[in-house]
């Protein structure tokens, strides 16, 4: 019944594309930002669910995107599935965790869901980020943000990855230990988003000691389409060390041990 409510929901729910200066925003550029892919599949019926539940109550494309990016941030939780990056919006939020590249899968998706233009932006970032949870055997790791059209300006964020579970405590511990990355998160980071600046957990480029990167490989229609194209560091590699059983011990047994009040 819960199921049918939400999908009647749908016509409630504004799906009209932001409006965004023409100065600003080339039309085709502004399509492509709208349209669903093989891995932003918000036409998936659990996908359209989820924007309504995210968006219940929002007026403006600010509220929907605020929304998301709460519900993206708490209900998948920061880790890693059996499919690593292979997985689409829709796996995402059934499979309920996800890192970088698949949060941000899903949070893109949702957004164009919900008319508000988006777009997966690549770049590599320092392994030290994960320090503590999974040594990936590169120097450095693949990383998406999301770029979010809002009311004629665009803001970069990836403050959704790490749940506010985890992001907490694991920033509480860099403090403690004296280091800027690890645990999933940059201490100086931040994991709320007012929907009018850019906001990052992980791509910090603020601060006296920003994280490590050397590769910005710009914006890629998804994940796929970014790995099918040249040399990446993470395509494989972490994919066979993680090896299949990802849910007993290992990196989200280290994450959930964080999470836990007890730890502190």
């Amino acid at each position: 019944m819960r199921r049918r409510e939400l999908l009647m929901g749908l016509t409630g729910l504004t799906m009209a594309p932001s409006r965004i200066p023409s100065a600003k925003a080339e039309p085709r550029a502004l399509s492509a930002s709208l349209q669903s892919t093989r891995y932003l599949d918000f036409d998936h019926a659990d996908v359209k669910i989820a924007i309504v539940e995210a968006c219940a109550g929002a007026a403006t494309d600010k509220q929907k995107a605020q929304g998301i990016f709460h519900f993206v941030r708490d209900r998948v939780r920061f880790g890693w599935a059996n499919r690593f990056y292979d997985m689409r919006a829709s796996e995402v939020l059934r499979t309920g965790i996800g890192y970088c590249n698949t949060k941000s899968t899903l949070f893109c998706a949702m957004l164009r869901g919900a008319g508000i233009p988006a777009r997966q932006h690549f770049v590599d970032i320092s392994a030290r980020i994960l320090d503590g949870l999974l040594d990936p055997g590169t120097p450095f790791v693949d990383h998406s943000f999301v770029e979010v059209d809002l009311e004629g300006r665009t803001h970069r964020v990836d403050a959704y990855i790490v749940d506010r579970a985890l992001f907490e405590p694991a920033r509480a511990r860099l403090v403690r230990e004296g280091r800027s990355l690890g645990y999933g998160v940059h201490r100086d980071g931040l994991c709320e988003w007012d929907a009018e600046t850019d906001a990052f957990s992980q791509f910090v480029r603020y601060g006296v000691d920003p994280a490590p990167s050397t590769r910005d490989y710009g914006v890629y229609a998804d994940i796929g389409d970014f790995y099918s194209r040249g040399s990446r560091w993470n395509r494989l590699n972490i994919a066979l060390k993680l090896g299949i059983p990802l849910y007993i011990p290992g990196p989200n047994a280290r994450a959930d041990a964080l999470r836990r009040p007890d730890r502190e």
